[in-house]
């Protein structure tokens, strides 16, 4: 117990809460700090997920090559989702380290001593990420179409991120070597593309880009 959170990470450009203290709760998301405290914290998330992917490649040698090989690839794409949000942060003069953000779920992968432990998790995580994802999406149309669409677009991604992570499952952790992997996902020098999207706001469609 304790190695996630006994590891030492740099958690710059954002600042977390000290011992005991809790995250400042959200403003309104009719406004610009409202939308920023959204934007920051699913940042932080993001990199969050990035970092426990990384390291469960160290923590969890007891798996196959093809399901370290799975995790690396989804710390890079969490990775980007992070680096998207942190453009579009700064596209709106959202300052990231302009409040503490909570290391709860960073805390809570203590839990996972176990690979299987590790892969259910982030699984349910990435559920959760999606629909979070997606009801962001619908609910920023009407105030920023810009940033929604960017949320559209992790959304979209993490469904992905969910079939790898139910692979690994499913496959009992014995992946093989020689499996492929297909993303569908946008790359990350075309972020700009990401904002050109012509969506419905009140339906989740998948696109291709």
């Amino acid at each position: 117990m304790g190695r996630f959170s006994e590891t030492q990470i740099d958690w710059a450009p954002f600042t977390v809460c000290r011992d005991g203290e809790k995250a400042p709760y959200p403003r309104s998301l009719n406004t610009p700090e409202g939308l920023g405290d959204r934007l920051r914290f699913v940042a932080f998330a993001e990199k969050q997920a990035s970092h426990a992917f990384t390291l469960a490649v160290d923590f969890f040698e007891d798996v196959s090559p093809g399901v370290h090989e799975i995790w690396q690839i989804l710390a890079r794409e969490e990775s980007k989702h992070l680096q998207w949000l942190l453009w579009r942060m700064e596209e709106l003069g959202v300052n990231s380290d302009e409040r503490p953000q909570s290391l709860a779920l960073w805390k809570s992968f203590d839990h996972c001593t176990t690979a299987y432990e590790f892969a259910v998790f982030m699984a349910n995580a990435e559920e959760r990420g999606r629909i979070a994802g997606e009801q962001f999406f619908e609910t920023l149309m009407s105030v920023d179409p810009t940033s929604a669409k960017i949320f559209y677009q992790i959304a979209l991604e993490e469904r992905e991120h969910i079939r790898l992570a139910q692979t690994i499952i499913d496959q009992n952790f014995k992946v093989p070597t020689n499996f492929e992997v297909r993303l569908n996902t946008v790359a990350l020098e075309r972020f700009a593309t990401i904002q050109t999207l012509d969506l419905n706001p009140n339906s989740f469609k998948e696109v291709a880009l």
